[in-house]
């Protein structure tokens, strides 16, 4: 079976590791990286990017009725795999529900006619369903039956729930299960640890490290602007989540190249990988400022590796190009650049992002919009209860970024190239060609480190402004006029710890970010009863512009009422929320 666990160099571990388990009888709260997520969810609403797959082909004995028994038993051995996710006066917060039947669903059509075809529509309906954070369990399973020995089995997670390391805790727990319900043993105990626990030490450690590693990442990613690469069609207003995917294997001898060059520069295999793509970029785009995201596994203490949750940190892994450098010199500029982030990966993404402070596009991901990891993949087939399993690829995905780029590597040193990537945005033509010249790039990097490896086009120089032409003096901040704007201010006053905050005064720019949206959801909806989708909030970014949506939504709600009748309405809901 595939492995799924990042390639890239771990982190050392942080002093103070030990985790211990917290009381269940107060609120639990989300893990960072869980906030973040949640917030996603409820901006997207119905969408399925943050959702995660599993299909797979059994071949062998195997009973679908014991398989069901056995993903009950993981889910009652894994808490986060029966929590759900609730708002508590604009604080997201974990319900754990004890253990029962986990959702399995079990269909037979063996001896159907096109049982293959119809089996994967089943799944693809299974797999394209989101989930009700609120009120599901964020795993469902079905297993469709096509012979006495041929079955197919999609697992569907939601990423707040799983990341891709998760999934082979899940594969390896649902194959232990099985071997024991099967032989009449117990299944192995649960682990002393859970997630919530976790979540808990991570919030811990995030108060412990205070504004130190905060302030490396300030200053690292200050000025930084998102590398985009050239689109087939222009970017909307509002991201399109439609994606497609490709794979290009990288030849033997190539691959064979990489490794002797991370042997000769000291750099791992994810470094040297990087190191290329990163000039890829610098290539396309004509830049030499160049950034991209990657995921780290979180898992840096003992107690971790088992479980099941998200623990996945994203850092931004920026490197200056600049001068012309050879690729020996651009492996050197990226080993300093990943060491130094690994070594500050405990400070969450979106921790990172509220001190960056990037400009705010709905149609955009903050800091990058590219993605870049190396992933160890197995040569041989896992098993689950006796049965050969044998992974199946997912015939289409929602895009989350740009492009995500992932190197597959086998144990033996073999490479593939998967690109997942925006449809909305790239043609298939256009990704397999940068895929290509990836791969060609790599074999002329490695072959060749000394030549120079980044020789972007010159960026065109900006034309000096004339005097007459100056940018006046901007005006005065306007005060907030009427009622609604004044709670409005109130609100985001008591929220952003800000006093004077002028109707033009946008949010984000103020220090807000997206759990301090979520409390502003909750604060509007006490005062106004008006309960606004998060997109709305996310895109009414002024006083002014806020308080017109309030207005807007309580007109609509009282319809039948006069203009003077919703005004005296607004009044009496703006003094009650000020009190």
């Amino acid at each position: 079976m595939p492995s799924r666990m990042p390639d890239q160099t771990n982190a050392p571990p942080p002093s103070g590791t030990r985790i211990r388990p917290v009381p269940r009888t107060g609120a639990l709260r989300l893990s960072p990286g869980q906030e973040r997520l949640w917030f996603l969810d409820g901006l997207h609403g119905d969408g399925t990017e943050y959702l995660v797959w599993l299909r797979m082909r059994l071949r062998g004995p195997w009973d679908p009725a014991v398989f069901a028994r056995a993903v009950t038993a993981v889910v009652g051995r894994h808490e986060v795999l029966r929590t759900r996710y609730r708002d508590s006066d604009g604080e997201p917060v974990q319900v754990v529900d004890p253990p029962g039947p986990a959702d399995v669903t079990v269909v037979d059509l063996t001896g159907g006619a096109d049982a293959t075809t119809r089996a994967a529509a089943l799944l693809d309906t299974a797999a394209g369903r989101p989930f009700d954070l609120r009120r599901e369990h964020p795993l469902r399973v079905m297993v469709v039956r096509l012979a006495p020995t041929e079955h197919l089995v999609g697992l569907t997670l939601h990423h707040i729930a799983a990341d891709a390391w998760s999934c082979d805790v899940l594969l390896r727990d649902l194959d232990h299960a099985y071997r024991a319900l099967a032989a009449g043993r117990p299944v192995p105990a649960p682990p002393a640890v859970q997630y919530a626990d976790v979540a808990a030490w991570q919030r811990a450690r995030r108060e412990a490290a205070g504004a130190a590693g905060i302030g490396y990442w300030r200053d690292q990613l200050a000025g930084l602007e998102p590398v985009l690469l050239p689109t087939d069609r222009p970017r909307g207003s509002r991201r399109d989540p439609s994606g497609d995917m490709l794979a290009v294997d990288v030849p033997r001898h190539v691959a064979r190249l990489v490794a002797a060059a991370g042997e000769r520069h000291g750099t791992t295999a994810f470094m040297t990988l990087l190191a290329a793509f990163q000039v890829l970029l610098a290539h396309r785009t004509g830049r030499t400022d160049i950034a991209v995201g990657m995921p780290a596994a979180g898992r840096d203490v003992p107690e971790t590796e088992d479980l099941i949750g998200f623990f996945v940190n994203t850092l931004v892994l920026r490197t200056d190009l600049a001068g012309e450098p050879s690729f020996a010199e651009v492996l050197d500029r990226v080993r300093t650049t990943v060491l130094a982030a690994l070594v500050h990966n405990d400070v969450p993404f979106e921790d990172v992002v509220a001190a960056v402070r990037p400009r705010r596009d709905p149609a955009r991901n903050p800091l990058f919009e590219i993605m870049f990891q190396v992933l160890h993949t197995a040569e041989t087939p896992g098993t689950i209860g006796g049965a050969t399993v044998w992974p199946l690829p997912m015939n289409a995905t929602d895009a989350k970024f740009d492009l995500v780029f992932t190197v597959c590597r086998t144990a033996a040193g073999d490479l593939r190239c998967v690109l997942e990537y925006a449809g909305g945005l790239f043609d298939r033509t256009t990704m397999l060609r940068l895929a290509e010249d990836y791969v060609a790039l790599l074999e002329r990097s490695t072959r060749e480190p000394q030549a120079p490896a980044v020789r972007p086009a010159p960026a065109p120089g900006a034309p000096a402004v004339p005097a007459s032409a100056a940018v006046p003096p901007a005006p005065d901040p306007a005060a907030p006029a009427g009622p609604v704007e004044q709670v409005v201010a109130g609100i985001w006053s008591r929220v952003l710890g800000i006093d004077d905050i002028a109707a033009d005064d946008d949010f984000f720019d103020l220090g807000g970010h997206s759990l301090l949206v979520a409390r502003v959801r909750t604060a509007l909806r006490q005062t106004f009863a008006v309960d606004l989708p998060l997109q709305v909030l996310f895109e009414a970014t002024s006083v002014a512009g806020l308080a017109a949506v309030v207005t807007a939504a309580v007109r609509a709600d009282v319809s039948r009422l006069s203009d003077s009748q919703v005004q005296d309405l607004l009044s009496r809901a703006a003094r009650e929320g000020t009190r």
